[in-house]
């Protein structure tokens, strides 16, 4: 079982370890606490965070900002990837596409 995993298994079986959990994930990829996401659910091909819709993460017309929701899209593909890729294995993302729609 990968360590990331196997860290988020044991920390949400604590109180208050979920919130533990989505600290160190911003600590290890530091980008991630501009947009300070709070992990609901990781493992094997699944995971599921939450973006707070706070003043950093929004635009000047008061909604969240696209380049923070790409942000909380590339943490959630973090953690599916580290839920699912095998021992061993490492993986490392190729790209993203984003598309500003009305």
């Amino acid at each position: 079982m990968n360590s990331t995993l196997a860290m988020y298994e044991r920390l949400t079986t604590l109180p208050l370890g979920g919130r533990l959990f989505d600290l160190a994930f911003s600590l290890k990829a530091p980008y991630f606490r501009t947009v300070r996401p709070r992990i609901r659910q990781m493992r094997p091909h699944r995971a599921e965070l939450v973006l707070p819709k706070r003043w950093a993460v929004k635009n000047h017309i008061g909604t969240v900002h696209a380049i923070a929701v790409c942000n909380g899209l590339e943490a959630a593909m973090g953690l599916l990837a580290e839920a699912t890729v095998p021992d061993g294995y490492r993986w490392l993302p190729k790209g993203m596409d984003v598309s500003y729609l009305a």
